[in-house]
């Protein structure tokens, strides 16, 4: 299933509005990947959809490393302020 195995998409937005997709989510952190380089220690905020709309939570970029270089791609770990429910079908 997308987004880690939940009913999250794998589209998502890091704010200000750095798209990024979703590799894996639990109730504490996502992964994303990104073609922009992702700063650790930036306070964010993360954008999901799902079927019931949008969820955001105010993170902070964790770590980032480099996933590929051709394409230049970027995975960082976001840290949720607060722990969500990922299994809900409503934002």
């Amino acid at each position: 299933m997308p987004g880690g195995g939940t009913r999250w998409t794998t589209r998502a937005v890091l704010r200000p509005g750095q798209p990024v997709i979703l590799i894996n989510i639990s109730s504490g952190a996502a992964l994303v990947e990104s073609s922009a380089r992702l700063r650790p220690g930036a306070q964010t905020e993360l954008q999901l959809w799902n079927a019931g709309g949008r969820m955001a939570m105010k993170a902070r970029l964790e770590r980032c490393y480099v996933s590929s270089l051709e394409p230049l791609l970027y995975r960082g770990v976001v840290v949720f302020d607060r722990s969500i429910d990922i299994a809900g079908d409503a934002p």
